[in-house]
C-alpha cells in the first residue's frame, strides 16, 4: 500500500534522528544485515541455545513425483498423511503451511494457452472458489470466474497450481473427523480476526491450522507436534533475485513451530 517504504530503514532513519538503538531480532537474518555485522558495521549478537534447551525438529522432504507414480495425485503425501493420521489419534495439533492463498493460482485456456491477467497489473488472477471470483492479490482487483475464453472463445477453461482454500477442503476430504482453520489474507479481513483465529485454535484445540506465512511469524503453540509444508520448492521460483535466501528463511521459521522432533515435507519437483 501507498506509501511503500521498508520498515528497517525507518527504524535506522529514526534512530540516527533521536541517538537511539535499534535491535533487529531474527532466526535467519538477511544476507546483506549479517554481512555488516560481520564486517563490524553493527554490532552483532547470538543465541546459540534454543529455549528451554529445544533442539530442532527432524526434516524429511517428500518427492510427490513419486507420489504421482504411486497413483496420490493429491497435496498429501502418504508419509504426511501418516502423520497427520498419528496427531490426530494422540490429541496433538498439526499446521499446514502453504504460501499461496485462494483456490487455484492461476486459470489458462486449454486450446489456446492464453492465461486470465489483471487488467492493471497483467499478472496472472487467482481463482477463489467462494464466490467464484478471480482476484488480483497486488491491485486487489475482482471479476467473475470467466466461462469462455477472450482470445479463442473456447469453454474449455480449467485452473491450475493450489492454494490455501484448495488445501483445506482435500483435507476435509482426507480426514472428515478433524476439526480444521484457515489462516490468510481472505479470512484476516475483520478487525481482531488475526488472534481470533489463533486463540481459536489454541484454546478450542482446533486440529489442524492451514495457513501462509502468517501462521510462522511468532506465535508458540506448546501442542503443535508436527507442521507440513506443501509444495516446499515452490517459493524457489518466484521473481526476486533473493528468492533461494527467502525460502530458507521461510521453511527454517516454520520448521521451529514443531515441539516434536519430526516434520514431514513436501516437495513438489514436478509442479514449480
Amino acid at each position: 500500500m501507498t506509501p511503500r517504504y521498508h520498515t528497517k530503514e525507518i527504524a535506522s532513519y529514526l534512530a540516527k534522528q533521536k541517538n537511539i538503538c535499534v535491535l533487529l531480532g531474527s532466526a535467519t537474518p538477511d544476507l546483506g544485515t549479517y554481512y555488516k555485522a560481520q564486517k563490524g558495521e553493527i554490532g552483532l549478537l547470538e543465541l546459540t541455545k534454543r529455549a528451554n534447551k529445544a533442539s530442532l525438529p527432524k526434516v524429511e522432504i517428500i518427492d510427490l513425483r513419486q507420489e504421482l507414480e504411486q497413483g496420490n495425485k493429491t497435496m498429501i503425501s502418504s508419509r504426511l498423511y501418516e502423520e497427520i493420521e498419528k496427531n490426530l489419534y494422540h490429541k496433538k495439533q498439526t499446521i499446514l503451511f502453504l504460501n499461496h492463498r485462494g483456490f487455484s493460482s492461476f486459470v489458462m485456456c486449454r486450446e489456446c494457452g492464453t492465461t486470465i491477467k489483471c487488467k492493471n497489473c497483467n499478472i496472472t488472477l487467482t481463482y477463489h472458489a467462494k464466490g467464484q471470483k478471480l482476484k488480483c492479490h497486488y491491485c486487489g482487483h475482482e471479476e467473475t470466474l470467466i466461462k469462455e475464453c477472450p482470445e479463442c472463445c473456447s469453454k474449455n477453461i480449467k485452473h491450475f497450481g493450489a492454494g490455501t482454500q484448495k488445501l483445506e477442503e482435500q483435507i476435509k476430504q482426507l480426514f472428515p473427523g478433524a476439526t480444521t482453520i484457515r489462516m490468510d489474507i481472505d479470512t484476516v479481513t475483520k478487525k481482531n480476526s488475526h488472534e481470533e483465529i489463533l486463540n481459536t485454535f489454541k484454546n478450542e484445540k482446533i486440529d489442524i491450522l492451514i495457513g501462509t506465512q502468517m501462521v510462522i511469524k511468532g506465535h508458540h503453540f506448546p501442542n503443535v507436534t508436527l507442521v507440513g509444508v506443501i509444495a516446499a520448492d515452490s517459493s524457489l521460483n518466484i521473481d526476486d533475485f533473493r528468492a533461494n535466501e527467502k525460502t530458507f528463511q521461510i521453511l527454517t521459521q516454520v520448521a521451529r513451530k514443531s515441539r516434536k522432533r519430526k516434520r514431514a515435507r513436501n516437495s513438489n519437483c514436478t509442479n514449480l
